[in-house]
């Protein structure tokens, strides 16, 4: 039997948009600046997430950190100028979120709010959503069950009746301290064992796979 929800909050970086390649573009950019060869795109995906504070500090060497403000500013300058080179939606994204068009629709994500609004218009789906809330949009981070709280209380949803989607272990954390039902998908950036082990109520291959647990 399908569980009826009233709410959805999708992470972004590896669950709608697959940014992976874009954002290790911007952060060996920044590393080559400095004279550092480039990182495996999978060792930058390995810290995308939680920030990109974070990000940009798990893929630096200790002996950059003391110019981490002129580095950041200079990774974000990069970034925000082809965050959308190769970045593109996930398989049925748009399919599924218009099958849960009656039900609100809020992006929960640690990028910076002005990035994440910039790819979901670029990628066509901005107003499909009924919020969204970036990184910078309150002052708890994922996988503090902050951000959660606010979509719920702004919507008036008991966490009963919600539902958190999300490719990392700190998206299935967040959604546990926020009391709502938690989806994981396997398809994104995040590390699936840290996925599996953040023991979600339930695991999708595809999104689309939504519609076959949730109405």
């Amino acid at each position: 039997m399908k569980r009826r929800i009233d709410l959805i909050m999708f992470d972004l970086d590896g669950t709608l948009a697959d940014t992976g390649q874009d954002l290790a573009d911007a952060v060996n950019y920044v590393r080559s600046r400095l004279h550092l060869a480039p990182l495996d795109d999978r060792l930058v995906y390995s810290h995308v997430g939680r920030g990109a504070e974070h990000l940009l500090r798990g893929s630096l060497p200790e002996k950059c950190q003391d110019r981490f403000q002129e580095v950041m500013g200079l990774f974000l300058k990069r970034y925000e100028s082809h965050l959308l080179d190769t970045t593109v939606l996930y398989p049925h994204v748009k399919e599924t979120l218009d099958y849960f068009r009656e039900k609100k629709r809020v992006v929960v994500t640690n990028k910076l709010h002005r990035f994440t609004v910039l790819v979901l218009r670029g990628l066509g789906i901005e107003d499909y959503f009924d919020a969204i809330l970036g990184g910078d949009s309150v002052p708890q981070k994922k996988p503090d069950p902050g951000p959660l709280n606010q979509v719920l209380t702004t919507f008036g949803v008991r966490p009963v009746k919600a539902l958190m989607v999300g490719d990392g272990g700190m998206d299935i954390e967040a959604g546990k301290r926020a009391g709502v039902l938690t989806c994981g998908v396997t398809y994104g950036l995040g590390d699936k064992e840290e996925l599996a082990a953040a023991k979600p109520n339930f695991l999708v291959d595809d999104l689309r796979q939504l519609s076959d647990y949730f109405c």
